[in-house]
């Protein structure tokens, strides 16, 4: 399952346990922030500054830098434009590494760029090569051989992966109710515009809100207004860039009480005004003037 939001162009390989995508070099990196339940490796080739946030915490990164996302983490990415970016990263199925790896679904990923490769640079580097092997595969027809050849580097790099950039997942005990959370956020995507609030999602759903929030921790490692909070702006950030609707317009659309909230997360959020993004964004997607 993946959350309402924007996010990576990916394509599909046929009979290799990934999904891999590209970044289009012509076009600047602005990934609106998503989840999926799949773990990710991200390799940047070439460009400049990436700034890269996941669980709310940004991240640069720099060309030749490599680092992972966990299981169910929201995460996006924003680059500067007229910039020639190459990047590439590889979602991996979720059913395949636990098949491979059972004490995969209590991990927790620390590759995280140059940082990582000081602590452990020849397994660092390994990755690397392994996932730039990959790349270079995929370029030609998958033919036997070659498939082979990619199975290979994938097992490599989750070796390497597994023995010096993973650490035990802390649930605090908490016993994951996945059917639960399902409901709970699919909710929340298709009604973010009401005013929900933690305390009436709980009593809606019949849990407490120290569950409901336990839950949320567990699955998304955040507390459930905090992912109202994304929801809201994620769905802001589409309108903000895909119309020209007025700012107060969205601000109403999306859920937020009044524009002067909606500026004030935005800000926290891309660290820009409302208005201020859409001049430095909006001329790299295309302008619809019908109203949604």
């Amino acid at each position: 399952m993946c959350a309402m939001i924007e996010h990576e162009n990916i394509q599909v390989v046929p009979r290799l346990p990934f999904k891999y995508y590209v970044n289009d070099p012509l076009r600047p990196i602005d990934v609106a922030p998503h989840w999926h339940q799949e773990i990710e490796l991200n390799c940047l080739v070439s460009g400049a500054v990436l700034k890269f946030v996941a669980d709310g915490r940004t991240t640069e990164y720099y060309p030749g830098d490599i680092w992972a996302v966990d299981h169910r983490v929201i995460h996006s990415a924003t680059g500067a434009p007229r910039t020639d970016w190459h990047e590439f990263g590889l979602i991996i199925d979720d059913d395949f590494l636990l098949n491979e790896i059972s004490e995969s679904a209590n991990w927790h990923l620390t590759l995280a760029g140059q940082a990582s490769e000081k602590l452990a640079p020849t397994a660092y580097q390994a990755i690397q090569q392994h996932l730039l092997a990959i790349h270079d595969l995929l370029i030609n027809p998958l033919t036997d051989a070659n498939r082979l050849a990619i199975l290979g580097h994938l097992y490599g790099l989750l070796f390497d992966l597994q023995q010096h950039f993973t650490t035990p997942l802390t649930t605090n005990s908490v016993n994951r109710n996945q059917p639960l959370i399902d409901q709970v956020m699919m909710f929340i995507n298709q009604s973010s515009r009401e005013p929900l609030t933690g305390q009436g999602l709980a009593t809606k759903f019949h849990v407490s809100l120290t569950t409901l929030n336990q839950q949320f921790q567990a699955n998304l490692q955040m507390p459930v207004n905090r992912y109202i909070r994304l929801v809201r702006l994620m769905n802001a950030h589409k309108l903000l860039l895909a119309t020209n609707h007025g700012v107060n317009y969205i601000a109403d659309q999306c859920g937020f009480s009044s524009g002067k909230t909606f500026n004030r997360n935005f800000k926290d959020w891309k660290g820009k005004t409302p208005s201020d993004y859409r001049k430095t964004f909006a001329k790299y997607h295309r302008i619809a003037t019908t109203s949604l």
